[in-house]
């Protein structure tokens, strides 16, 4: 190979820049080509006169053994070259820097070298590694220079070498590859552990296009082009401190706290898109968390990016949460940053001491009037049917800006998805029960309603008495908001209603119907997994029922409630002590609750007085007198189940004096008779069904009380 075969940076446009990256890595291969000619000159293994005609280390001679022992220590490849090597070599160097002086573009190479501070040398190596992983015939000629067929990446050694400043030693140059900074955050680990430079795969791709996709747990946000996925409705005093705070010189590290969803990310995100800064966005919710946090400084550096940093909290054994650990925010902060501004998101507040942490902005929860215009902007011109407010919403759902979105976005979609014009409240309210995440499962049942209005007999009073229930959380807003009466009441703003009656009277029926009206979910309490013969125990249980029911947005239903709800006794022993602890407590956490809870009770007496005052309703479940019971039949009827046109009802309204427990009770067994006959339900089943259910309850039935009837008894 002669010299003049060589390709040559081109001297011809030195009036002009670099058009883009690959006119500038044309002439950066011709230079780095006129390297490897002048180290594969000056270093051949066995003298002028071998040829190279050995195995490339497969196969060592005598001759070429000998011929190593006696060669000096390795010199960088400057310090062998003639007058006119040095001088050909720096030609084709100032031919490169006096166009790139003249290049306008930020080419995607040059912005690596300004951002990762890299300095003659190191960009040199970088280069060297780029190119190897451009072109495949790299692989040969390093290969052959490495004395390795297997090594076809460049190493450390060779990079030392062909870029070793002249007057500098190896050793100096060999143990930068040594260390962790910029420079060697550009090559794989594992890698450069083996001596071998290889660009990380971002890397390459942000030489190749100038951006950096996102990857897992990584999201760059280009604030001059990317945008918010919404305007921002709530927080725009936090978003102004957050501004004058960012404006500040110097070195910051900016903290927000508040719960999942609450905005945090968002806020951060409207600051670069207001700014028109770069940020990536790194997610340490992962096993390697700093090993995430340097590649996401790599990235925010590729980008010229700030950095922000989400879920720091911790979790212990039990899956608590846990404040971010003291360790982990002082690593993030001692990490080489690109830029002087960082930001750190946790749920918990931040408890480091840092030079560089001087600001923790905490966003507080939505009040009830941020709920309802968050609502409003993300459902936009989108009508809800008629009855159906976004005050009834924000009342009912305590969600976070991110719910609120996710609630609004499917509720939307689902409508357009039906052809329907309006979102309806029973989809508005199920699309806002899918953003609820509790564990109230652990400790209660969830009853889904199967009753309406028309479905349940009451006297006119008491029926009333539950609307004017259901109004109470429909118009909450109105009155504590509109008509300022939370500046009135601060605690206690919850709906409580006590159902009390005998057995079968239709409280639970009762429950379901006020879900059904409110469009929530019911979760009946389990009282075995509540009380527990543990002092303490029924507390803590009961904290947890409370405090997930108010993540939840739910109705809570505790039937036979006299267990829990019981009154209080003199003081005899640790037991007496203990239980009225556990009914104080209780007490406490009804007052408190700002949702809808729903109490059944058999035997009101029983109930504690300090109850009473607590209690929002209190609704009396009567017997059912004849009419009422005549009435229950008729309804418990399906209109598709084949009757019998001379039923007497009224007969057995007035034999049968039963609550209309039991009353559901004999229809379905008459039900079931009258499939097994193959015939219609008449009075046959339903009489006999009666009988057998006062049976069941010990009750005698004389054959002449049934008058007309009696012989329907016969076996059949």
């Amino acid at each position: 190979m002669e010299e003049y075969d060589l390709r040559e940076v081109s001297c011809g446009e030195l009036d002009r820049g670099y058009d883009g990256q690959w006119s500038l890595m044309d002439d950066l291969f011709a230079w780095l080509d006129l390297r490897f000619y002048l180290y594969y000159k000056h270093h051949q293994w066995l003298g002028p006169q071998n040829e190279m005609r050995n195995m490339l280390g497969l196969v060592v001679s005598r001759e070429e053994f000998e011929h190593n022992l006696s060669k000096a220590a390795q010199r960088g490849l400057p310090a062998q070259l003639d007058q006119a090597e040095a001088e050909q070599l720096a030609g084709a160097e100032t031919v490169l820097r006096l166009r790139l002086e003249r290049t306008r573009e930020e080419l995607p190479l040059v912005r690596l070298w300004h951002r990762c501070g890299l300095d003659r040398f190191e960009g040199s190596c970088a280069v060297l590694a780029y190119a190897a992983a451009l072109d495949r015939k790299y692989e040969k000629l390093l290969a052959y220079l490495q004395d390795d067929v297997t090594q076809k990446a460049p190493t450390a050694a060779l990079a030392a070498e062909l870029f070793l400043p002249e007057g500098r030693t190896m050793e100096e140059y060999l143990s930068r590859f040594a260390r962790r900074d910029s420079f060697t955050e550009l090559f794989e680990e594992e890698r450069l552990a083996q001596g071998q430079l290889v660009l990380k795969r971002v890397v390459l791709e942000f030489l190749s296009t100038g951006r950096v996709a996102p990857l897992p747990g990584l999201r760059p946000f280009d604030g001059g082009e990317d945008r918010p996925a919404g305007p921002l409705v709530v927080g725009l005093e936090l978003a102004r401190r957050l501004e004058r705070t960012f404006a500040e010189p110097g070195e910051r590290a900016l903290a927000l706290t508040g719960g999942p969803g609450s905005g945090k990310t968002f806020q951060v995100e409207h600051l670069m898109a207001r700014t028109g800064r770069r940020c990536v966005f790194v997610d340490l919710d992962c096993k390697e968390r700093l090993e995430r946090a340097r590649q996401g400084a790599l990235t925010a550096r590729l980008s010229g990016a700030h950095l922000c940093f989400s879920h720091l909290d911790g979790r212990d054994a039990e899956g608590r949460l846990l404040p971010p650990e003291e360790g982990l925010v002082r690593e993030l902060l001692e990490l080489e940053l690109p830029q002087e501004k960082v930001f750190l998101l946790s749920q918990l507040p931040i408890r480091t001491r840092s030079r560089r942490l001087v600001a923790e902005l905490e966003i507080p929860p939505l009040t009830e009037d941020e709920r309802i215009c968050l609502f409003r902007a993300f459902l936009g011109p989108v009508p809800l049917e008629e009855g159906l407010e976004v005050e009834e919403l924000a009342a009912k759902f305590r969600f976070s800006p991110r719910q609120v979105e996710l609630a609004c976005r499917q509720a939307t979609g689902e409508m357009r998805l039906s052809g329907e014009t309006v979102i309806s409240g029973p989809l508005m309210h199920r699309c806002c029960y899918r953003q609820v995440v509790h564990k109230l499962g652990e400790l209660a049942r969830r009853v889904r309603p199967a009753f309406r209005w028309e479905d349940v007999v009451l006297p006119q009073a008491e029926k009333r008495l539950l609307q004017q229930a259901c109004g109470h959380i429909k118009h909450q807003h109105k009155v504590y908001c509109s008509w300022g009466f939370q500046e009135k009441i601060s605690y206690g703003r919850g709906l409580s209603i006590l159902f009390a009656g005998a057995p079968g009277t239709g409280k639970t029926m009762c429950a379901q119907i006020i879900a059904n009206e409110l469009n929530m979910e019911l979760y009946k309490i389990n009282i075995s997994q509540v009380v527990s013969k543990y002092i303490g125990e029924t507390e803590k249980n009961l904290q947890a029922v409370f405090s997930e029911a108010r993540h939840s947005n739910c109705i809570l239903f505790f039937d036979e409630c006299d267990a829990i709800f019981g009154k209080r006794s003199e003081v005899k022993d640790a037991h007496d002590r203990s239980a009225n602890l556990e009914v104080a407590y209780l007490l406490q956490q009804i007052e408190e609750h700002d949702g809808v809870c729903i109490m059944a009770t058999n035997l009101i007496g029983n109930i504690d007085g300090a109850f009473m005052r607590r209690i929002t309703y209190v609704v009396r479940f009567p017997f059912p007198d004849a009419a009422m019971r005549e009435a229950i039949y008729r309804r418990l009827m399906p209109e598709q189940a084949p009757v019998e046109e001379n039923i007497d009802w009224s007969f057995l309204a007035e034999k049968f004096e039963l609550s209309g427990g039991h009353i559901k009770n004999i229809v379905l067994s008459a039900a079931f008779l009258a499939a097994r006959e193959g015939q219609p339900i008449g009075m046959s089943q339903l009489v006999r069904a009666a009988v057998g259910e006062l049976k069941k309850n010990e009750i005698v039935v004389v054959r002449e009380e049934l008058r007309e009837y009696a012989d329907l008894l016969e076996d059949r």
